[in-house]
C-alpha cells in the first residue's frame, strides 16, 4: 500500500474514532477531489466514488462500514450521484438524510434493522436491511427499464416490479 493510501485510511479511522453523538465534520483528500466524512446524530458516513482513484480508496475502506450502498442505472450499470436518500431505523426515526448521495455511500450504523429509500427521476426504491455482524451489508439501488430488477448484493433479489412506481 502506498503512503497516501495508508494516510487516507489513518485519517478515516481517526475521524471515525472521534465521532461521538455530537455532529462533527472532517475532510479527507483523495487525489484531486475531497470527500467529506460527516457525523449526523450518531451516523458517520463516507460519500463519493467519482473517479477511479476515489473508488479504489473507498473500496479499500469498505470493510470499516457496516452498510455500503451503491447507485446505478441502465443496462450497463452506470454509476449515479446526487441521489436523495433517507435511512430510517426500526422505529421509523430518520437516522440519515442526504440530498446528494453516491455513487458510493458507506454508513457507520449500529446493529439493527433499517429501511433505506433512494429516489431517481421520480422513482423511489426502498430496501430493508438488517445489520448484525462484522461483515456488513452491500445494497445496490438500480434504476432501469420498468421490468428490470433491483438487487441487494449480499442477499440476492429483494425488489421486483413491473411498474417503476411500485416499491
Amino acid at each position: 500500500m502506498d503512503r497516501r493510501g495508508l494516510l487516507g485510511q489513518t485519517l478515516v479511522v481517526a475521524a471515525l474514532a472521534v465521532c461521538g453523538p455530537l455532529p462533527a465534520h472532517a475532510q479527507l483528500v483523495m487525489g484531486r477531489q475531497a470527500t467529506v466524512i460527516q457525523t449526523v446524530t450518531t451516523s458517520a458516513y463516507l460519500n463519493g466514488g467519482i473517479g477511479a482513484d476515489e473508488q479504489a480508496t473507498m473500496r479499500s475502506l469498505a470493510k470499516e462500514f457496516p452498510l455500503r450502498v451503491m447507485f446505478s442505472e441502465g443496462r450497463d450499470g452506470e454509476f449515479l450521484a446526487d441521489i436523495p436518500l433517507v435511512i430510517l431505523d426500526s422505529g421509523g426515526n430518520s437516522i440519515l438524510a442526504l440530498r446528494g448521495a453516491g455513487p458510493m455511500l458507506y454508513v457507520m450504523l449500529p446493529r439493527g434493522r433499517y429501511k433505506v429509500s433512494a429516489r431517481y427521476k421520480g422513482v423511489t426504491r426502498t430496501q430493508q436491511v438488517t445489520l448484525m455482524g462484522s461483515n456488513g451489508k452491500d445494497l445496490l439501488f438500480h434504476w432501469g427499464r420498468a421490468n428490470e430488477r433491483a438487487w441487494d448484493a449480499s442477499e440476492g433479489l429483494i425488489h421486483w416490479s413491473l411498474d417503476p412506481g411500485v416499491q
